[in-house]
């Protein structure tokens, strides 16, 4: 037994008080995503925020919570810092709390240049985390120089060690291991009510019908905004906007899709822009984003006047760099006078169907997202949609490719032409 006198002791305090709060915040992020709440943490902002980071690919460790790794690192240096514990570990307490240290800069460090240099998102909880742990880690390192200086050696050398291999193999289980889920399949029921039940625009000609939730919900899709065949196989029908940065990786997942099985799936885009200008019944928890609302009304303006150049345009909107600005939107209205011409242009951005078809696909969208905020969603068939995206576009087909038996024959019609 290493017994330390009681004059030796460290005053811990200050990193009890740090971990003890991080701790606490742990603890309540990991509750929130055991019950699927990630989405409506105050702060956070719904899509973007803290949602596609806890949700995300980097959240978990071989299905293991970070959350729930990083609690258990912060609660084991609390106890280290016990002073029953401190007194009977002595030099091994001493060399387990520097590693603690060197653990917590490391995954800070780690966590923070994922969020903002790969994920690209911000979540004002999780950096609030990673910085209290830099700082916990200071004090603990602090503490380990000073032990060093006063004689002890192999502190930090073990320390270091163990640390940066305690990250190598979360770093190496994040890459290579499995891969969280990073959407929802849910069959839900939606009851038939007012116009948004029906949500058809209907045109001269020809149309195609397809229905979702025993026919509660209704699309033509020879009418509505449509990339592909409004006759194809598979129909889908899609609640994004133009701003979200989780619709624009749907929107490639779905474009490479198609390229695997051309002229079968095509995919009704209807915008559900999350900003209250236009759609005032967005959750409290969610941020506006700038331009939604403006985009929305263009790429609906352009499908109603020139349906040819509608993809063309909707891939344009989809590509322009976040956050939108004023500027942007004038770049590319003035895009879609050239491509739909001025008269036209200006005339269907006038007509009341932008407005009502705007209004129609918010309350549909409204409706689904009483089981899960995620966004974008997809209505697949009859009651199932799926809430956010993929984690990479091969799961995506291969998810798409189970739900419809793409690779199979005689695969049913999802919907059939009337």
């Amino acid at each position: 037994m290493n017994v330390r006198s009681s004059e030796e002791a460290p005053n811990f305090w200050p990193v009890r008080i740090v971990g003890a709060a991080a701790l606490v915040l742990l603890l309540y992020l990991l509750l929130q995503k055991w019950v699927g709440n990630i989405s409506s943490i105050a702060g956070c902002g719904g899509e973007g925020g803290c949602d596609q980071v806890m949700g995300g690919p980097w959240s978990e460790w071989f299905y293991v919570p970070v959350t729930a790794l990083a609690a258990m690192i912060h609660a084991g240096i609390l106890f280290l810092t016990l002073p029953s514990v401190q007194a009977r570990l002595g030099r091994a307490g001493d060399q387990l709390l520097a590693a603690g240290g060197v653990i917590l800069a490391g995954a800070a460090v780690y966590f923070i240049s994922i969020l903002y240099l790969v994920e690209k998102r911000l979540c004002p909880w999780c950096l609030g985390l990673h910085l209290a742990g830099l700082a916990e880690a200071a004090l603990l390192l602090r503490q380990a120089v000073r032990v060093r200086q006063a004689g002890t050696r192999g502190i930090l050398e073990a320390a270091g060690l163990t640390g940066m291999a305690a990250i190598a193999v979360l770093a190496a289980g994040q890459i290579w291991g499995p891969k969280p889920k990073t959407y929802v399949l849910t069959q839900e029921s939606i009851a038939a009510s007012g116009p948004a039940a029906s949500a058809t625009a209907a045109k001269s000609g020809a149309s195609r019908e397809v229905s979702f939730f025993k026919d509660a919900l209704k699309f033509d899709a020879a009418s509505l905004p449509i990339l592909g065949d409004p006759s194809a196989r598979v129909v889908l029908v899609e609640f994004f906007d133009y701003t979200c940065r989780s619709c624009r990786n749907l929107n490639g997942d779905l474009s490479a899709l198609k390229k695997k099985y051309p002229g079968a799936i095509s995919v009704i885009v209807l915008p559900a822009p999350l900003n209250r200008s236009c759609n005032p019944d967005l959750k409290l928890t969610i941020t506006d984003h700038p331009g939604a609302c403006e985009l929305a009304r263009l790429g609906l303006a352009m499908w109603k006047a020139s349906p040819e150049n509608f993809a063309v345009y909707h891939q344009l909107l989809m590509s322009l760099p976040l956050p939108i600005s004023s500027q942007q939107v004038e770049v590319v209205r003035r895009k879609a006078l050239e491509l739909a011409g001025a008269a036209a242009f200006e005339k269907a951005e006038a007509d009341p169907w932008v407005e009502q078809r705007l209004k129609e696909s918010l309350e549909v969208y409204a409706k689904l997202t009483t089981q899960n905020i995620k966004m974008p969603k997809l209505l697949l068939h009859t009651d199932t949609v799926m809430h956010g995206t993929v984690g990479s576009t091969e799961e995506f087909v291969r998810q798409m490719e189970q739900q419809f038996d793409l690779a199979g024959t005689g695969a049913p019609l999802i919907s059939a032409p009337r």
